[in-house]
C-alpha cells in the first residue's frame, strides 16, 4: 500500500484476526444480513461484536442501587462524620507521597 493512501486511511492497523466456527445455517444467515445491510461479512460480524461488547462492558460496569441502599449511601455522604485524628493522619501521610 502507498504511502499516501496509508494516510488517508489513518495509521490505523487490523492486525488483529478472530476465527470462528458455526452451523451452515448460522453462517448463511450471517452472509445475508451481511449483504442485506451492504457490508462485508466481516465489517458486518466486527460491528455487531464491538455493539454487544460494549453494552456488555457498560452493564458490568454500572452501579444500580436500591431505594434503601442509595438512602443510606446519600445519607453517608452528606452527613459523615467529622475526619477522626487516624483519618486526618493517613491524608497527611498520603500528601507526602503524592508530593514527591
Amino acid at each position: 500500500m502507498s504511502a499516501a493512501k496509508k494516510k488517508k486511511l489513518g495509521n490505523t492497523t487490523k492486525d488483529g484476526m478472530f476465527t470462528i466456527r458455526t452451523a451452515p445455517q448460522d453462517k448463511e444467515l450471517i452472509e445475508k444480513a451481511a449483504e442485506h445491510a451492504g457490508v462485508s461479512i466481516s465489517s458486518f460480524m466486527l460491528q455487531y461484536a464491538l455493539r454487544a461488547a460494549r453494552r456488555e462492558l457498560a452493564e458490568i460496569e454500572k452501579t444500580t442501587l436500591s431505594e434503601r441502599d442509595a438512602r443510606a449511601f446519600f445519607e453517608s455522604m452528606t452527613n459523615s462524620p467529622a475526619p477522626n485524628a487516624a483519618l486526618k493522619k493517613a491524608f497527611k501521610d498520603y500528601s507526602k507521597q503524592v508530593r514527591k
